[in-house]
Protein backbone atom coordinates (compact mmCIF):
# COMPACT_ATOMS: atom_id res chain seq x y z
CA UNK A 1 0.00 0.00 0.00
CA UNK A 2 1.25 3.48 -0.48
CA UNK A 3 1.01 5.45 2.15
CA UNK A 4 0.04 9.30 1.60
CA UNK A 5 0.84 11.71 4.45
CA UNK A 6 -1.44 14.58 3.13
CA UNK A 7 0.03 17.51 5.64
CA UNK A 8 3.31 18.29 6.24
CA UNK A 9 4.84 21.69 6.05
CA UNK A 10 8.64 21.88 4.95
CA UNK A 11 10.01 24.27 7.39
CA UNK A 12 12.83 22.95 8.38
CA UNK A 13 14.45 21.25 4.92
CA UNK A 14 17.76 23.03 5.55
CA UNK A 15 18.18 23.65 2.07
CA UNK A 16 14.69 26.05 1.99
CA UNK A 17 15.77 27.45 5.48
CA UNK A 18 19.59 28.52 3.60
CA UNK A 19 17.19 30.61 0.76
CA UNK A 20 15.77 32.83 3.25
CA UNK A 21 17.72 33.53 6.48
CA UNK A 22 14.93 35.39 8.56
CA UNK A 23 12.66 31.87 8.08
CA UNK A 24 14.35 29.91 11.21
CA UNK A 25 13.43 32.85 13.37
CA UNK A 26 9.54 33.26 11.85
CA UNK A 27 9.36 29.44 12.66
CA UNK A 28 10.32 29.95 16.20
CA UNK A 29 8.29 32.99 16.64
CA UNK A 30 5.53 32.75 14.58
CA UNK A 31 4.81 29.20 14.03
CA UNK A 32 6.60 28.05 17.20
CA UNK A 33 8.82 25.00 15.97
CA UNK A 34 12.60 25.32 17.83
CA UNK A 35 14.20 22.26 16.44
CA UNK A 36 17.25 22.46 13.80
CA UNK A 37 16.87 22.40 10.17
CA UNK A 38 17.74 19.27 8.71
CA UNK A 39 18.88 17.98 5.27
CA UNK A 40 16.45 17.39 2.44
CA UNK A 41 18.06 13.72 2.34
CA UNK A 42 17.48 13.25 6.13
CA UNK A 43 13.59 14.04 5.27
CA UNK A 44 13.31 11.38 2.74
CA UNK A 45 14.55 9.41 5.53
CA UNK A 46 11.76 10.15 7.25
CA UNK A 47 9.24 9.67 5.20
CA UNK A 48 11.14 6.04 4.54
CA UNK A 49 10.85 5.08 8.08
CA UNK A 50 7.20 6.06 8.33
CA UNK A 51 6.68 4.55 5.14
CA UNK A 52 4.84 7.32 3.29
CA UNK A 53 5.20 7.17 -0.36
CA UNK A 54 4.02 10.53 -1.10
CA UNK A 55 3.74 13.78 0.90
CA UNK A 56 1.61 16.97 0.64
CA UNK A 57 3.86 19.91 1.35
CA UNK A 58 2.33 23.16 2.37
CA UNK A 59 3.27 26.93 3.15
CA UNK A 60 1.20 29.35 5.15
CA UNK A 61 1.53 33.12 3.47
CA UNK A 62 1.32 35.32 6.80
CA UNK A 63 2.66 38.52 5.29
CA UNK A 64 -0.27 40.82 6.27
CA UNK A 65 -0.74 39.11 9.88
CA UNK A 66 3.22 38.35 10.36
CA UNK A 67 4.94 39.98 7.72
CA UNK A 68 6.35 36.45 6.30
CA UNK A 69 5.90 33.72 4.40
CA UNK A 70 6.53 30.36 6.10
CA UNK A 71 8.14 29.30 2.82
CA UNK A 72 6.94 30.55 -0.03
CA UNK A 73 4.73 28.99 -2.98
CA UNK A 74 7.84 29.29 -5.34
CA UNK A 75 10.09 27.17 -2.90
CA UNK A 76 7.15 24.40 -2.73
CA UNK A 77 7.36 24.11 -6.49
CA UNK A 78 11.09 23.67 -6.25
CA UNK A 79 10.46 20.86 -3.83
CA UNK A 80 8.16 19.02 -6.07
CA UNK A 81 11.01 19.39 -8.66
CA UNK A 82 13.86 17.77 -6.40
CA UNK A 83 11.56 14.70 -5.44
CA UNK A 84 8.57 13.74 -7.12
CA UNK A 85 7.49 11.91 -4.12
CA UNK A 86 6.33 15.67 -3.11
CA UNK A 87 3.07 17.28 -3.39
CA UNK A 88 2.53 20.67 -3.54
CA UNK A 89 -0.42 22.99 -1.99
CA UNK A 90 0.03 27.08 -2.11
CA UNK A 91 -0.84 29.38 0.49
CA UNK A 92 -2.13 32.72 -0.24
CA UNK A 93 -2.52 36.06 2.10
CA UNK A 94 -6.29 35.84 1.91
CA UNK A 95 -6.33 39.92 2.81
CA UNK A 96 -3.69 40.38 -0.25
CA UNK A 97 -5.60 42.42 -3.02
CA UNK A 98 -3.16 39.95 -4.91
CA UNK A 99 -4.10 36.81 -3.72
CA UNK A 100 -6.43 35.18 -6.50
CA UNK A 101 -3.78 35.65 -9.17
CA UNK A 102 -1.01 34.44 -6.85
CA UNK A 103 -3.14 31.51 -6.26
CA UNK A 104 -3.83 31.07 -9.88
CA UNK A 105 -0.49 31.03 -11.04
CA UNK A 106 0.88 29.08 -8.02
CA UNK A 107 -1.41 26.27 -9.74
CA UNK A 108 -1.19 26.74 -13.87
CA UNK A 109 2.45 27.76 -13.55
CA UNK A 110 4.02 26.18 -10.37
CA UNK A 111 1.88 22.92 -10.68
CA UNK A 112 0.87 22.60 -6.87
CA UNK A 113 -2.11 20.98 -6.24
CA UNK A 114 -4.35 22.67 -4.10
CA UNK A 115 -4.30 25.42 -1.18
CA UNK A 116 -3.53 25.74 2.60
CA UNK A 117 -5.65 28.57 4.42
CA UNK A 118 -4.57 28.97 8.17
CA UNK A 119 -6.89 31.50 10.09
CA UNK A 120 -5.43 31.24 13.56
CA UNK A 121 -2.16 31.93 12.49
CA UNK A 122 -3.00 34.15 8.76
CA UNK A 123 -5.74 35.90 10.99
CA UNK A 124 -8.84 36.38 8.57
CA UNK A 125 -12.65 35.78 8.89
CA UNK A 126 -13.26 32.70 7.03
CA UNK A 127 -16.65 34.04 5.99
CA UNK A 128 -15.58 37.50 4.53
CA UNK A 129 -16.91 37.77 1.09
CA UNK A 130 -15.20 40.65 0.31
CA UNK A 131 -11.76 38.57 0.03
CA UNK A 132 -12.16 35.09 1.26
CA UNK A 133 -15.55 34.32 -1.02
CA UNK A 134 -13.10 35.43 -4.13
CA UNK A 135 -10.84 32.51 -3.30
CA UNK A 136 -13.02 29.80 -2.75
CA UNK A 137 -14.46 30.16 -6.08
CA UNK A 138 -11.33 30.02 -7.83
CA UNK A 139 -10.23 26.91 -6.06
CA UNK A 140 -13.82 25.36 -7.04
CA UNK A 141 -13.48 26.47 -10.72
CA UNK A 142 -9.58 25.37 -10.41
CA UNK A 143 -11.07 22.34 -8.98
CA UNK A 144 -8.14 21.95 -5.85
CA UNK A 145 -9.21 21.26 -2.09
CA UNK A 146 -8.77 23.77 0.76
CA UNK A 147 -6.94 22.55 3.48
CA UNK A 148 -8.10 24.68 6.63
CA UNK A 149 -6.73 24.52 9.97
CA UNK A 150 -9.01 24.70 12.61
CA UNK A 151 -8.96 24.51 16.31
CA UNK A 152 -6.29 24.64 18.38
CA UNK A 153 -3.31 26.71 17.36
CA UNK A 154 0.32 25.58 18.31
CA UNK A 155 1.47 28.95 17.40
CA UNK A 156 2.38 30.83 20.06
CA UNK A 157 0.40 33.86 18.35
CA UNK A 158 -2.39 31.83 16.75
CA UNK A 159 -5.90 32.96 17.65
CA UNK A 160 -8.08 29.81 17.85
CA UNK A 161 -11.34 31.20 17.97
CA UNK A 162 -10.75 32.43 14.08
CA UNK A 163 -10.78 28.55 13.54
CA UNK A 164 -14.14 27.23 14.74
CA UNK A 165 -15.06 24.85 12.18
CA UNK A 166 -18.61 25.72 12.69
CA UNK A 167 -17.94 28.88 10.80
CA UNK A 168 -17.29 26.99 7.32
CA UNK A 169 -20.72 25.61 7.19
CA UNK A 170 -21.91 28.74 5.53
CA UNK A 171 -18.58 28.40 3.09
CA UNK A 172 -19.92 24.75 2.38
CA UNK A 173 -23.22 25.77 1.59
CA UNK A 174 -22.51 28.45 -0.76
CA UNK A 175 -19.97 26.69 -2.30
CA UNK A 176 -21.00 23.05 -2.92
CA UNK A 177 -18.14 21.91 -5.01
CA UNK A 178 -15.34 23.01 -2.99
CA UNK A 179 -13.91 20.12 -1.75
CA UNK A 180 -12.65 21.06 2.27
CA UNK A 181 -10.14 19.52 4.32
CA UNK A 182 -9.99 20.40 8.13
CA UNK A 183 -7.14 19.71 10.22
CA UNK A 184 -6.84 17.45 13.13
CA UNK A 185 -10.67 17.03 13.46
CA UNK A 186 -10.67 20.55 14.87
CA UNK A 187 -10.11 19.61 18.10
CA UNK A 188 -11.33 20.84 20.63
CA UNK A 189 -14.44 21.05 18.56
CA UNK A 190 -14.32 17.58 17.51
CA UNK A 191 -18.46 17.31 18.13
CA UNK A 192 -19.00 20.21 15.62
CA UNK A 193 -16.25 18.92 13.06
CA UNK A 194 -18.07 15.94 13.17
CA UNK A 195 -21.39 16.84 12.44
CA UNK A 196 -20.45 18.88 9.30
CA UNK A 197 -18.41 15.59 8.03
CA UNK A 198 -22.17 13.82 8.51
CA UNK A 199 -24.04 16.67 6.62
CA UNK A 200 -21.38 17.35 3.65
CA UNK A 201 -19.78 14.64 1.86
CA UNK A 202 -17.02 16.95 0.71
CA UNK A 203 -15.82 17.92 4.08
CA UNK A 204 -12.77 16.10 4.72
CA UNK A 205 -10.41 15.60 7.97
CA UNK A 206 -6.88 14.73 8.95
CA UNK A 207 -5.35 12.20 11.47
CA UNK A 208 -2.89 15.19 12.64
CA UNK A 209 -4.02 15.27 16.15
CA UNK A 210 -2.14 16.10 19.40
CA UNK A 211 -2.88 17.83 21.93
CA UNK A 212 -1.84 15.78 25.07
CA UNK A 213 0.61 12.91 25.50
CA UNK A 214 2.17 11.17 22.62
CA UNK A 215 -0.47 11.21 19.32
CA UNK A 216 -1.50 7.54 19.77
CA UNK A 217 -3.02 8.96 23.07
CA UNK A 218 -4.58 11.97 20.90
CA UNK A 219 -5.76 9.93 18.13
CA UNK A 220 -7.45 7.27 20.19
CA UNK A 221 -9.12 9.91 22.25
CA UNK A 222 -10.93 12.01 19.23
CA UNK A 223 -12.01 8.71 17.16
CA UNK A 224 -12.62 5.94 19.35
CA UNK A 225 -13.82 7.59 22.68
CA UNK A 226 -14.92 10.65 21.65
CA UNK A 227 -16.21 10.17 17.52
CA UNK A 228 -16.27 6.36 17.78
CA UNK A 229 -15.11 3.47 15.87
CA UNK A 230 -18.09 2.85 14.38
CA UNK A 231 -19.59 6.00 13.91
CA UNK A 232 -16.06 6.17 11.58
CA UNK A 233 -16.71 3.16 9.38
CA UNK A 234 -20.58 4.04 9.05
CA UNK A 235 -20.35 7.35 8.45
CA UNK A 236 -16.75 8.93 7.90
CA UNK A 237 -14.95 5.62 6.16
CA UNK A 238 -14.47 7.96 2.72
CA UNK A 239 -13.74 11.24 4.55
CA UNK A 240 -10.60 10.74 6.54
CA UNK A 241 -7.13 10.87 5.23
CA UNK A 242 -3.36 10.50 6.87
CA UNK A 243 -1.71 13.46 7.94
CA UNK A 244 1.17 14.21 10.50
CA UNK A 245 2.06 17.80 10.22
CA UNK A 246 5.47 17.23 10.39
CA UNK A 247 7.67 18.80 11.50
CA UNK A 248 5.56 19.34 14.73
CA UNK A 249 5.27 15.56 14.95
CA UNK A 250 7.62 12.71 13.63
CA UNK A 251 5.31 10.82 11.10
CA UNK A 252 5.69 7.43 11.59
CA UNK A 253 4.35 8.49 15.41
CA UNK A 254 0.63 9.29 13.45
CA UNK A 255 1.29 6.13 11.34
CA UNK A 256 1.12 3.92 14.65
CA UNK A 257 -1.32 5.78 16.29
CA UNK A 258 -3.33 5.08 12.96
CA UNK A 259 -2.43 2.00 13.34
CA UNK A 260 -3.15 1.15 17.13
CA UNK A 261 -6.72 1.57 16.40
CA UNK A 262 -6.66 -2.08 14.70
CA UNK A 263 -9.19 -0.68 12.23
CA UNK A 264 -10.33 -3.18 9.45
CA UNK A 265 -8.30 -3.67 6.57
CA UNK A 266 -10.72 -1.32 4.16
CA UNK A 267 -11.07 1.60 6.25
CA UNK A 268 -7.34 1.78 7.18
CA UNK A 269 -6.35 1.50 3.35
CA UNK A 270 -9.22 4.22 3.27
CA UNK A 271 -7.28 6.49 5.43
CA UNK A 272 -3.63 5.76 4.85
CA UNK A 273 -4.22 6.10 0.94
CA UNK A 274 -7.16 5.36 -1.18
CA UNK A 275 -9.11 8.89 0.04
CA UNK A 276 -6.25 10.69 -0.43
CA UNK A 277 -5.74 9.72 -3.66
CA UNK A 278 -9.32 10.42 -5.04
CA UNK A 279 -9.45 13.89 -3.25
CA UNK A 280 -5.68 14.61 -4.90
CA UNK A 281 -7.12 13.23 -7.93
CA UNK A 282 -3.82 11.34 -8.31
CA UNK A 283 -5.25 7.79 -10.58
CA UNK A 284 -5.92 10.67 -13.30
CA UNK A 285 -2.71 13.07 -12.90
CA UNK A 286 -0.67 9.19 -13.30
CA UNK A 287 -2.33 8.40 -16.38
CA UNK A 288 -1.49 11.80 -17.88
Amino acid sequence: MILIDIHQHPLHIKEIVDQDPALEKYVKDVYGVYSSPHSLASHMYQLDAAGIEKAVIMPIDCTTAHGCKLVTNEQISWLMEKNSRFIGFASVDPKSPNAVVELEKSIKEYGLKGLKLDPSLQQFDINNKDYAYPIYQLCCELDIPIFFHCGMSLSPIGQAALAHPLMLEKVIQDFPALKVIIAQFAWPWVSEAFMLGVKYKNVYFDTSILFSGTPSDSVRQVLEQQIGLNNIKRSLAKQIVFGSNAPRVDPKRLVWAVQDLQLNPKLEANIFHDNAAVLLDLDRRNEG
